[in-house]
């Protein structure tokens, strides 16, 4: 019987700063359709240099990224194409400096379903996220950070995403606000058969949310 082709296979990654300095170094993993794999490290480990080496905003000096089996070009997310784009979401740590404050939620929504050409209810998505559909037409400066990191959820699933990296999205984020956030990602997670790259440093938090967690130390893999 065939292995299954991962969602995701990471191969050999490396990521340099200086030529003598690496901030990834030749890490490789695997991620299923509908999996969770939680990385785990202090800062400065290269967590989210890794997440945007995948997430295409960096490119990679080295290795390859396959997504569904079809290797992703290595170059800037600008340029990797609208398939790519579509399919690796990213939500931030700070929801407030990746949401653009000059326009309205419904604007910010609106935006990736022009571009992808998709038909999406802006009221659904925000109802998806625990949102009420009367918050669409004010800004992101009304609204508190839980909040502001329900409308970037809402604006990465808005492209209907097979993977959605996470990367310390719940770090600015109270306790509560955190267990809120973290039921509400499994509970999407469950309806919509996401994959989750869950990039922390808080390792309960990681453990709430998936059984399998790799700590990344100095660019690589320990264990």
């Amino acid at each position: 019987m065939n292995k299954q082709t991962p969602l995701l296979s990471v191969q050999n990654l490396v990521v340099k700063h200086t030529k003598e300095v690496k901030a990834i170094a030749d890490v490789s993993f695997d991620l299923a359709a509908g999996e969770t794999l939680a990385i785990v490290g202090e800062s400065g480990s290269g967590k989210t240099t890794l997440a945007r080496a995948i997430a295409g905003l960096i490119p990679p000096t080295s290795g390859k990224i396959y997504l569904n089996g079809k290797e992703l070009p290595t170059i800037s997310w600008s340029k990797r194409g609208l398939w790519a784009r579509k399919h690796i979401q990213m939500v931030f740590q700070d929801p407030y400096a990746s949401l653009n404050p000059k326009q309205t939620i419904y604007q910010i929504l609106s935006e990736p379903l022009t571009i992808h050409k998709i038909d999406q209810s802006i009221d659904e998505l925000l109802l998806k996220v625990g949102l009420t559909p009367d918050i669409k037409y004010r800004f992101p400066s009304s609204f508190s950070g839980g909040q502001r990191q329900r409308i970037a959820l809402a604006r990465a699933l808005a492209v209907e995403p097979s993977l959605l990296i996470l990367d310390e999205s719940l770090s600015a984020l109270d306790v509560i606000l955190q267990r809120q956030m973290l039921e509400l990602l499994m509970k999407i997670q469950h309806q919509q058969n996401l994959a989750y790259l869950f990039i922390t440093h808080h390792l309960k938090a990681a453990q709430k949310i998936t059984n399998r967690l790799v700590t990344l130390h100095n660019g690589l893999i320990i264990n």
